[in-house]
């Protein structure tokens, strides 16, 4: 059987083969030009946090340097505040020049680094304060191919911001804190006061992750703070003041973390007194590592002294008298901690109890994260400081006080954080 072929269909293979092969030109263009582009993209976003970081760090150091802390903030132009936002933006534009990309003091061309001093009020009675150092990076990748037909769709911009707080009081400045998050459960969970004495509280506030709750036995006045909790079981509203109030914020771990002292080969702290079941009745400044737990009965008087507590209980009788302060800033108390007087980590979750005798008076923080803390107190400002466990019960007949100077208590180091 003879086939006659139409000479108008001959050459219909070609047509197929040149627009798949256009079509297949165009995936390996994408793929060329997309590689570039993602590539290119990456090493903007790697330079500009670099240089937002690099920023970051210097606005730090100088705040460091200057002794800048949450009690004398100043953002005006003089200020030592002033000159950490003028060194960080210098040292955010050098840092991008030593990745070959070239910025300024001006973002509105998506090339510059602005460093400002900023605030954000929180509801629980806490104003944040902090340096916010932003760096814009823009560029256009050179293509093959997709500029034939897009010469803008390889133009990226990216940013980055490096945020500066200065040392700050912990816990967000309260003076009573109870970190657990459980709901209100008879006297377990939360800050209880629970005895017949009256708690008083000048200065910061009381917050509680968990359960606020008052037996109504007692009168709880805070001023210069405000109560909050996420629970409320108050027995009788009129006896506690300023009225509590609920809250959703749980302060994270990050706000009360403390490093544990340097240890040697044997496990002692390195530099520290390393005791066991006691303390020296005059304590000579410094840090005191304690194993084995703590029963104090006696006279113990000690200036700028830090108590850790690795492991045992802390149990101090109604006969006591403690007269400690915890070390300044100045000089350097190394390796004491400034500020924090006595402290149960996370790792050491005995109960603390301390009954305030006549005479006693503790200045300092106070930190037991992960401890049912107790006190008993005979003297109106037997703390000056801060007290934060995860249960907080206040009893005792006598009353019991806390006199908050975030001066005295335990700040956190002044911190950096690639925020965006």
């Amino acid at each position: 059987m003879n086939v006659k072929m139409n000479n108008s269909e001959k050459g219909q293979a070609i047509v197929y083969l040149v627009v798949g092969m256009v079509v297949f030109l165009g995936f390996v263009a994408l793929a060329i030009d997309g590689g570039m582009a993602l590539a290119d993209r990456r090493h903007s976003q790697n330079a500009a946090d670099a240089a937002s970081l690099a920023g970051g760090a210097e606005a730090a150091m100088t705040l460091e340097s200057h002794h800048i802390n949450y009690n004398n903030w100043d953002c005006s132009n003089g200020s030592a505040v002033a000159s950490a936002i003028f060194n960080g933006e210098n040292t955010a534009i050098s840092r991008a020049a030593a990745n070959n990309f070239s910025i300024d003091r001006n973002q509105t061309d998506h090339n510059g680094v602005v460093a400002g001093c900023k605030t954000t009020v929180y509801p629980w009675n806490f104003t944040d304060i902090y340096v916010d150092v932003s760096v814009d990076i823009s560029a256009t990748t050179k293509s093959n191919f997709a500029q034939i037909l897009f010469p803008s769709i390889l133009h990226n911009e990216v940013d980055a911001t490096t945020r500066v707080r200065p040392r700050q009081p912990t816990v967000f400045g309260n003076a009573l804190v109870a970190l657990s998050t459980q709901p209100c459960s008879g006297n377990k969970y939360g800050a209880l006061f629970l005895g017949t004495g009256d708690t008083v509280i000048n200065g910061g506030g009381i917050f509680s992750n968990g359960c606020v709750r008052n037996n109504g036995n007692s009168t709880v006045n805070v001023t210069g703070g405000e109560i909050f909790g996420h629970y409320l079981d108050i027995a009788k509203p009129g006896d506690i003041h300023p009225s509590p109030q609920t809250t959703t914020f749980v302060i994270p771990e990050s706000n009360y973390d403390v490093p544990l002292p340097a240890k040697d080969g044997s496990g002692k702290c390195i530099g520290a007194t390393n005791v066991s079941g006691d303390l020296p009745s005059n304590m000579t400044p410094g840090l005191y590592c304690v194993t084995g737990g703590l029963k104090l009965h006696g006279t113990y008087i000690g200036t700028g002294v830090t108590i850790v507590v690795l492991e045992g209980d802390i149990d101090v009788n109604s006969q006591t008298v403690l007269q400690l302060t915890a070390p300044g800033s100045s000089p350097d108390p190394s390796p004491a901690i400034p500020g924090l007087l006595i402290y149960v980590p996370p790792s050491n979750p005995s109960p603390v109890t301390l009954n305030g005798g006549s005479g006693s008076f503790l200045t300092g923080t106070i930190l037991a994260p992960r401890s049912e803390l107790t006190l008993n107190g005979n003297a109106a400002d037997y703390v000056k400081g801060q007290v934060i466990g995860w249960t907080v019960f206040v009893s005792g007949t006598n009353g019991f006080g806390i006199d908050y100077n975030p001066n005295e208590g335990y700040q956190l180091p002044t911190s950096i954080e690639l925020a965006k």
